[in-house]
């Protein structure tokens, strides 16, 4: 179960229509529409903390089950597999430069 549908689910549990939803949210119905039909490429970020917090729900309800590195590919956010191993390499780069300089 897709994103937009789950937004469409609590939405229709709420009898909100899509334009009652948008206002809440800031968006235009049309967004929503795409959303919901599943034809919006991303969510943003933002956008989606203002779903959770509307509907009390956490981002990992939103989230379907797939492999954890696909999981923010669901979010419109500039994390790439390569930047995240490349901080993981400075971190560790670091604390054994610590560990060298402690003995």
């Amino acid at each position: 179960m897709g994103v937009g549908f789950k937004i469409k689910k609590l939405r229709e549990s709420r009898n909100l229509t899509q334009e009652q939803l948008a206002i809440q949210l800031d968006i235009s119905q049309s967004e929503l529409s795409k959303i919901e039909n599943g034809k919006a490429k991303k969510i943003d970020f933002h956008l989606m903390g203002k779903v959770c917090a509307f509907f009390n729900k956490d981002f990992v309800y939103f989230q379907e089950k797939q492999d954890p590195a696909k999981i923010l590919d669901n979010f419109n956010i500039d994390i790439s597999t390569e930047k995240i191993l490349d901080e993981l390499s400075r971190i560790s780069n670091e604390y054994k430069k610590k560990l060298n300089d402690a003995e």
